[in-house]
């Protein structure tokens, strides 16, 4: 069967080889189990096709047996009115009704098969399609680890040891030259600041002698009043 064959190689797949060439594993497993429910719902699709064609063939093998037995009641009742000619038509009507009849019963007996096979491969694809939701997350994660041992293996096949300390040597003057620049530029703010502060300072020392050079007028006052006071003594 096309559907049986189909599931079995879902089943049996090489999920090895088929990781190897992922390139986003959850992707391709949810590709993966929307393919199985697609293959479920048509084998369910067939099954009740199937079993609408059998019911239908019973009906039709329960009405071709009255009819056979009409037929048969016929010849007889012909035979005994003396109409042996009748009697073999009646007979012959009979027997092509009752090949037809073995014909169905034949055609149920090979649904039944079908039917069957089918219900074998969708407990096996069912048990299958639950497996794999419930280890969904397991399986990407294994493709994953995998894909990165995968990438290792590749990068230290293409380089040589001289190769490697060259780019790890190249990687780490590149983090050296950052975190010179970095000093470099806060060096360089803090510099600015120590020139704000130093002006600052400098501008309120500027203004403390401005202040301090000024004549003291209440000084003054007070000295006058003093000397007067004492010439009037």
């Amino acid at each position: 069967m096309k559907t049986l064959n189909r599931i079995k190689n879902i089943i049996n797949s090489n999920v090895n080889s088929t990781l190897d060439k992922m390139e986003n594993p959850e992707k391709i497993i949810s590709l993966m189990i929307n393919d199985l429910e697609n293959t479920l719902d048509k084998v369910k699709r067939s099954m009740r096709s199937r079993k609408a064609e059998k019911k239908s063939l019973e009906k039709d093998i329960e009405d071709a047996l009255k009819k056979e037995q009409r037929w048969l009641d016929r010849a007889k009742m012909a035979v005994q009115n003396g109409r042996d000619d009748l009697a073999k038509e009646a007979l012959a009507e009979q027997k092509e009704v009752k090949s037809q009849i073995k014909q169905m019963k034949e055609r149920v007996i090979s649904i039944d098969s079908i039917l069957m096979s089918e219900d074998e491969s969708l407990q096996e694809l069912t048990e299958k399609l639950r497996e794999i939701k419930e280890k969904k997350a397991s399986l990407v994660n294994r493709a994953n680890h995998a894909k990165t041992k995968q990438a290792v293996k590749e990068t230290l096949k293409e380089a040589n040891g001289d190769e490697i300390e060259k780019r790890f040597n190249d990687l780490e003057a590149k983090i050296e030259q950052m975190e010179e620049e970095n000093n470099i530029k806060q060096q360089d703010l803090n510099d600015e600041f120590e020139n704000m502060e130093m002006k600052a300072e400098i501008d309120k020392e500027l203004e403390d002698l401005k202040k301090s050079m000024e004549p003291n007028t209440d000084d003054g006052k007070v000295e006058d009043s003093d000397i007067q006071f004492k010439g009037n003594n």
